[in-house]
């Protein structure tokens, strides 16, 4: 059976990426590969074995374009309301709390959305139905 090990994205500041995704998901190095042209760093925390890839190209100045096919990442938190105040307080812009709500008005989903340095979107989700 296959098992998904990790997905990537492409960025123009390492650093600043590095910084993000700590400080928002509290992702840390995990494997980091050096090469003349570019870097590869693998990015995990305790929650998961899945792991982001970010691609560096050195040298790269001008911004990647996402395209029309690039959706989302997403993550899952306990309590998303709290965890959009603690982002909001650390001076980051999510996007307001929403909810997805069944025919019946159950809840489906609560989520917030996030842009990194480089504007891919990132879902935050509250840990709820299906999102474990």
């Amino acid at each position: 059976m296959a098992k998904l090990i990790h997905t990537m994205i492409r960025v123009r500041d390492l650093d600043r990426s590095l910084a993000f995704y700590e400080a928002v998901f509290g992702l840390k190095t995990s494997h980091r590969l050096d090469f003349d042209d570019f870097t590869l760093v693998y990015l995990r925390n305790g929650e998961s074995e899945a792991e982001l890839e970010l691609t560096w190209n050195k040298g790269r100045a001008e911004p990647y374009t996402h395209g029309d096919g690039y959706g989302h990442v997403a993550f899952v938190v306990d309590d998303a309301k709290q965890e959009r105040e603690r982002l909001v307080d650390q001076g980051y812009t999510p996007n307001d709390l929403r909810e997805f709500h069944a025919g019946d008005g159950s809840l489906l989903a609560r989520y917030f959305f996030i842009v990194d340095p480089d504007g891919y979107k990132v879902e935050v989700l509250e840990r709820h139905g299906h999102y474990r």
